[in-house]
């Protein structure tokens, strides 16, 4: 099975944060969920509403593969956010890991 085509999942972790002399910081994935682009800019679009955020890549979106990280959020958002390659890092592993056993799987 290609990883690109795994069936989007109903939470793929728990958003993190951090604290500055501000307040609070949303730690967003630098990458998307494929792992194949570096979310810069102008290549994401992130929402939190009911509970959740969405971090959405949008050149994952015009290939039509599963493009959002879907994380468990506080009930208020943060005013401000940052990327992080590393925070992330193990989801990303982790969902190639499955797909690769899946394939396996199928394959036998």
């Amino acid at each position: 099975m290609d990883r690109q085509n795994l069936e989007p999942s109903q939470m793929d972790g728990k958003l993190t944060y951090r604290h500055d002399s501000i307040g609070r910081i949303a730690v967003l994935p630098a990458r998307c969920k494929l792992g194949r682009h570096a979310l810069g800019h102008f290549q994401f679009r992130a929402v939190v509403h009911h509970g959740a955020a969405h971090i959405s890549c949008l050149v994952c979106i015009a290939d039509n593969v599963d493009h959002s990280w879907r994380l468990a959020a506080g009930a208020t958002a943060p005013d401000r956010a940052e990327l992080s390659e590393e925070r992330y890092l193990e989801l990303v592993l982790s969902r190639g890991r499955r797909a690769l056993a899946s394939a396996g799987d199928h394959g036998a």
